[in-house]
């Protein structure tokens, strides 16, 4: 499935879950769109089908799914990889900092979480602006 126009990788899918005897579907791409998780999230969701979402936009981590999805991602989501920055931050007292990031879908999610870890954390972090 080297197309990734949302059309195409839809129909194929479906062709696939409706002309095989399939239990479940675990889906790797090298691309980085957080689309592809949304289609397979719906997919599972309309066909109870179990999905497993190991690499590229299939696991970029989605809250929340679709009501019935059975779509698991192996991914770690923005917040814990932010908990796990600000760990570091602390540990070396860089209480000083900017983000700096691409306008790339859900660099809004990132920046919001940011200044929820900081505003709710008893550390005085300096956020210096994005």
């Amino acid at each position: 499935l080297n197309d990734t126009n949302p059309r195409s990788l839809i129909v194929r899918l479906c062709d696939v879950l409706s002309s095989l005897r399939i239990h479940g579907v675990v889906f790797e791409d090298d691309t980085r769109s957080e689309a592809v998780a949304q289609i397979l999230d719906f997919i599972s969701a309309q066909t109870s089908v179990p999905i497993i979402g190991v690499n590229g936009g299939s696991a970029i981590v989605l809250t929340p799914k679709e009501k019935g999805s059975t779509f698991l991602q192996l991914g770690s989501s923005t917040e814990q990889q932010l908990q796990v920055i600000f760990e570091v931050l602390e540990e070396y007292d860089w209480t000083a900092f900017a983000v700096v990031t691409t306008l790339l879908p859900g660099y809004e999610d990132f920046v919001d979480y940011v200044e929820v870890l900081t505003d709710s954390s008893f550390i005085g972090w300096e956020h210096r602006g994005v």
